[in-house]
């Protein structure tokens, strides 16, 4: 019987700032319908202690806190930890990210056996490693968030002869090791995306699992009262990123400058936080416009004809993509940026890996009014129809309470 789940992520969830931290609080709220939800992660201090427990106390769970691994009081300790950090990446490949979480996972046992879980739902399997440590009767459930084989191929269509290439390669080809055990420790797995399902089907054709895509809340992107510039082109995502900020620079560089060609008077609007100082500086306040973070996207992006994401870095699924669908507004990027919508190119947006072609798919978009308005209709159903909360994180809540129906939990 499935009284109460927990829910451990390997960093704070509240507040939320990040994609990845709201898939996992949109999962709470809907897991928090039907279960009693708990929520293990670390905090960072006390206000984002008492975030989280305000927060999961609104939705009827628990917070359980346990301090954050990343950051330490003493100075001492916290730069000599970076230090080893470091070392074990060049020496033995090991990810830095994994010596961190690992530091946490013998009080997240304790914890599951004290308070007697018997479903946990882990986010991110470099932050399960402890999953082959649990007890066999309780029901083990990987988010993975992304797949290692996705990032393997990205590295790969960038291979050059650096010494950073090598050393990611050796990190990824570690990694791909260790998902593997966790994919094997766990019951099911929760892919968010086609591409995923593909990569873990190759490490276990036979493990159990459940497509979810990260769902959101849409209603205040599908009603909200936008009115778009007709010579407006925006960029969206974090620029803090590497991999945000190599694609404004391949957008910048070399696909504006040739729309604007095309079509005089564009403009470009660049929204996302911490954008550099070589990014801000671009803004003129006339034809290039820089926010940075800002508290509701929507007035920002709602100006915008079209969105460009040429993204070549990273994996996972693009939650921005849907928010921008969701308001109408016509996407167009690479593979990379837009294949874990499983959007069909040429009805819900435009999808090229091709500079050349993606210039000519947003200057007819920039040119024709009746396709623009054709692409945006397609789009906002698309998404109310695939990427809602009870389309996607709804899919869970059916699988677990027909587990206490049949009897097999």
């Amino acid at each position: 019987m499935i009284d109460k789940i927990l829910i451990v992520n390997p960093g704070p969830v509240y507040p939320v700032r990040s994609m990845s931290q709201m898939r996992t609080h949109n999962m709470i709220r809907t897991l928090s319908k039907d279960f009693r939800v708990d929520l293990l992660a670390p905090y960072v201090d006390d206000e984002s202690f008492n975030t989280a427990h305000e927060s999961m106390a609104s939705l009827g769970g628990e917070y359980i806190g346990i301090k954050s691994a990343k950051n330490r009081s003493n100075l001492l300790k916290k730069r000599t930890a970076q230090a080893l950090e470091y070392l074990a990446y060049y020496i033995t490949g090991t990810d830095r990210e994994i010596t961190t979480y690992k530091r946490n996972n013998k009080k997240i046992i304790k914890i599951i056996k004290e308070r007697d879980y018997k479903t946990v739902i882990s986010n991110y399997w470099e932050g399960s490693l402890y999953f082959k440590d649990l007890n066999k009767g309780i029901l083990k459930i990987l988010d993975p968030h992304y797949a290692v084989g996705e990032n393997l191929d990205v590295l790969e269509r960038i291979k050059d002869n650096s010494l950073r290439f090598i050393f990611e390669k050796r990190r990824l080809g570690k990694n791909l090791k260790l998902e593997k055990q966790v994919i094997e420790s766990s019951d099911l797995l929760l892919p968010l995306s086609k591409r995923n399902l593909e990569e873990f089907r190759k490490i276990n054709p036979d493990k159990p699992m459940l497509l979810i895509p990260d769902g959101a809340d849409l209603y205040h992107y599908l009603n909200y009262p936008k009115i778009p510039d007709p010579r407006t082109i925006l960029f969206y995502g974090a620029i803090g990123s590497n991999q945000n900020r190599r694609a404004f620079w391949r957008l910048f560089n070399k696909i504006y400058p040739k729309l604007k060609d095309s079509v005089p008077g564009l403009s470009l609007l660049v929204v996302g936080s911490n954008p550099p100082a070589e990014i801000k500086e671009l803004d003129n306040g006339k034809d290039i416009i820089v926010t940075g973070f800002v508290e509701d996207v929507r007035p920002w992006i709602g100006r915008a004809w079209l969105c460009i994401i040429p993204l070549e870095l990273g994996s996972g699924f693009r939650g921005r993509v849907i928010e921008l669908m969701a308001m109408g507004i016509p996407v167009a990027g690479t593979h990379n940026a837009l294949d874990s919508i499983d959007m069909e190119s040429g009805v819900h947006g435009y999808v090229s890996d091709d500079d050349e072609r993606l210039i000519h798919y947003c200057t007819d978009l920039l040119r024709d009014n009746e396709l623009h308005n054709r692409i945006s209709k397609s789009a906002r159903k698309f998404v109310k129809e695939n990427y809602s909360l009870e389309a996607t994180f709804g899919k869970l809540n059916d699988y677990l309470k027909t587990l206490v129906t049949d009897g097999l939990c």
